[in-house]
């Protein structure tokens, strides 16, 4: 998954942004991470500490003069290099004030970009296509500079990769309505040319991105179609002489058609588009998964960007309004999982089941094609309940659909002694669709101790057998549902939610009569409630200290809760797990499943007030036990951690935040959990602050002279 953060301003803009280009030219990593370089061409070069929002040097040039060229970091001398009126070259270091006075060369050519790379020389992008090492440039300034690019033929977009510790500098050019791409290898030195033609006819650039990897450098194309294109070009050499035509593959389809937009690669499967949203008329910053085709992310922005992005960091920059803003973004690796939704806890999950439909097909031509001979077979399972081995079964699981429950209950007895079957996946998930479509038509027959034996074998999921879900639900059933919740990684958000509402209104007669192992819930649910109760009782012996009538914990700041919990009754005040055990295991089920939090909200929307308040204050019985046990998860096995019970009550509350706040039995709810977000706000604070002491004590190099001498610092940490 990826996820944007909430943008602030790192700098102001003299003129606004509009659909045209800003004053910035380019926004360029300064060595640090937390360190950018921001070029403007009306005169200034600006190195800011990001996090701090604040510039560490500025240098302008003399008036009447340019900035052409964005700055750039030298990594290897660390110095900064900028070129200003197309050839003028500037060369200075972070501590001169004055760029007059820094190094000053003038080239025989005009400058395209100046593009680095850590641990390598800086490499000089010329507008007429060739391409210098900063050092040879520098020994000669005035040398001849030989141009490859065509007359009337312009560079678009340039961007340096590091290719196996090698720089590999690629650029896109626009000849009228024509684009090439070059591509400048070092080792050995070559440029490769190819005519790239779009997938839509009479669409145009409007930005480019890439990467590199396995000696395949990828383009990323937006076209003015609103489709997001990819070309992947051998970075090894080929003919120079020949100009090979490549076609743009189609990637994304955005919205489109679009005016402007701007395009940037963050990793393997992630991309950042901008753009105006046609569904707002607002521009839109997107984060888009390229793998699986979907969006992510996306944030609108209430004024007028320009078509520019820039990434460093993690971190995104947009000029916006009168004001350059950084757009903080995280991207997850990318599975399937993290697409669809929130993937199980991995000491929990099970091994997700795939299902070799090719041989599920197959079976059901080989019950249409059988012979006499085993119809004769099939016809003695149903008189005689007698399947035979596990091999023959495996051939007629439709028949399930007439037999007995004792006589099914035999043949899944039987099936289960065939695990090592190679088809006993198809086999478990065809008899289990033979049993739901049974029971769905004779309301009678409902073998729960077969379903249940079959969901054991953790070879089933949802998209398998959709319908038993809706039976379990149907028959009330939530022994079986929890089997299935732990089983299947596909529950829809729809049915999970259903399942919850099951679980939350049911009878404590139904829940009694069920079985459920309450195992993994009694280490903090029986046993802590008594000691609660216990330290609850020493706690009213003790009377309370009041000092000239005034009580000093009434002035602390996160005492609000500890006072409204004085005036309730003792009942109230008694921490103890509202539900009961069998029914805590039901909800952990729901709590440990997948999901993704755009499909489940509106779900949760009907959810009545009952059992939101209900499910609340176990919610928040829950994360107090973590909290005062500082621990990441709950004792025992199959229980949920804190990271998701906190989405759940923020998913909750997020749904029914208007019926909470009307209740009045849900004030001292609120109250308590304000107290714990609070709470966690003072903590986390805290481990920032022993995180900046930490990176501190790291920086200090202690002289050797001392080196024998020692100190104790003792760091208070909560």
């Amino acid at each position: 998954m990826a996820a944007l953060s909430e943008h602030f301003t790192l700098c102001g803009l003299l003129t606004e942004a509009d659909d045209g280009r800003t004053e910035i030219l380019g926004v360029e990593p300064a060595g640090e991470p937390d360190r950018v370089l921001v070029t403007d061409s009306v005169q200034a070069v600006t190195l800011y500490k990001v996090s701090d929002q604040k510039p560490l040097g500025a240098w302008a040039v003399k008036q009447g003069q340019s900035i052409t060229c964005p700055a750039v970091l030298n990594h290897e001398s660390g110095e900064f290099v900028v070129v200003h009126d197309g050839k003028v070259l500037r060369i200075w270091k972070e501590d001169n004030v004055n760029l007059d006075t820094a190094f000053k060369a003038t080239l025989s050519a005009d400058v395209c970009r100046i593009h680095t790379l850590p641990n390598a020389d800086p490499l000089v992008l010329f507008k007429g296509g060739a391409v210098l090492f900063l050092d040879s440039l520098l020994a000669d300034p005035q040398q001849e500079i030989g141009n490859i690019l065509s007359d009337g033929e312009r560079i678009v977009w340039s961007e340096i990769f590091a290719d196996e510790g090698q720089p590999l500098i690629v650029y896109v050019t626009q000849q009228l309505s024509s684009y090439f791409v070059y591509i400048h290898n070092f080792s050995p030195v070559c440029v490769c040319k190819y005519h790239l033609k779009p997938n839509t006819e009479g669409s145009t650039i409007l930005d480019c991105s890439g990467s590199v990897k396995s000696k395949i450098f990828t383009l990323l194309t937006l076209y003015s179609s609103g489709q997001v294109c990819q070309t992947p070009f051998p970075v090894s050499p080929i003919d120079q002489e020949t100009e090979r035509v490549v076609t743009a593959l189609p990637l994304l389809q955005l919205s489109g058609p679009i005016e402007v937009g701007a395009l940037k690669f963050l990793d393997e499967s992630h991309v950042a588009v901008l753009m105006q949203s046609p569904s707002t008329q607002k521009d839109c910053l997107s984060i888009w998964n390229t793998t699986f085709q979907t969006l992510q992310t996306a944030c609108n922005f209430p004024q007028k960007t320009s078509a520019q992005l820039w990434c460093s960091d993690n971190k995104l920059y947009v000029p916006h309004g009168k004001a350059l803003v950084v757009v903080p973004y995280i991207c997850e690796v990318s599975c399937l999982a993290s697409v669809l939704g929130k993937s199980r806890n991995i000491e929990t999950s099970e091994n997700v089941p795939f299902v070799n439909w090719g041989k599920l097909v197959g079976k059901n031509l080989e019950v249409k094609q059988s012979n006499s001979g085993a119809r004769k077979k099939t016809r003695d399972i149903k008189t005689n309940g007698n399947p035979g081995n596990g091999t023959e079964c495996t051939l007629y699981p439709l028949d399930v659909q007439n037999m007995s429950q004792a006589q099914t209950e035999v043949l899944v007895q039987q099936l289960l002694l065939g695990k090592e079957d190679t088809d006993f996946q198809v086999t478990v998930g065809k008899i289990t669709q033979s049993l739901v479509k049974h029971c769905m038509a004779d309301p009678k027959y409902y073998p729960q101790s077969s379903l249940v034996q079959l969901v054991q074998t953790k070879t089933l999921s949802y998209s398998l057998c959709p319908e038993l879900l809706s039976l379990c639900l149907e028959k009330r059933d939530v022994h079986l549902l929890q089997l299935c919740l732990h089983s299947f990684p596909d529950v829809p958000e729809a049915v999970l939610c259903s399942c919850l509402k099951a679980f939350l209104s049911i009878s404590e007669k139904w829940l009694n009569a069920a079985q459920i192992d309450t195992e993994s819930v009694t280490l903090y649910i029986d046993v802590r409630d008594k000691a609660k109760g216990h330290k609850y009782m020493e706690h009213q012996e003790e009377p309370t200290v009041v000092q000239n009538g005034f009580s000093p914990t009434a002035l602390d700041e996160d005492s609000c809760g500890e006072l409204i919990a004085e005036s309730l009754p003792q009942t109230v005040q008694m921490a103890t797990c509202p539900m009961s055990n069998k029914r805590a295991v039901l909800v952990n089920s729901v709590l440990m499943s997948p999901y993704s939090e755009s499909f489940l909200l509106p779900h949760l929307k009907d959810m009545s007030g009952d059992q939101v308040m209900f499910f609340l204050r176990y919610l928040q019985y829950l994360y107090q036990i973590c909290n005062e046990n500082i621990t990441v998860s709950l004792p025992g096995k199959q229980v949920p951690t804190v990271s998701q019970i906190m989405d759940w009550m923020n998913l909750l509350l997020d749904a029914h935040f208007a019926t909470v706040v009307m209740l009045s039995e849900a004030k001292s709810l609120l109250n308590k959990i304000q107290k714990t977000v609070k709470s966690q706000l003072k903590f986390y604070s805290e481990l920032n602050k022993i995180e900046g002491c930490l990176a501190e004590l790291k920086e200090l190099k202690c002289p050797a002279s001392v080196s024998a001498r020692y100190s104790i610092e003792v760091l208070k940490l909560y």
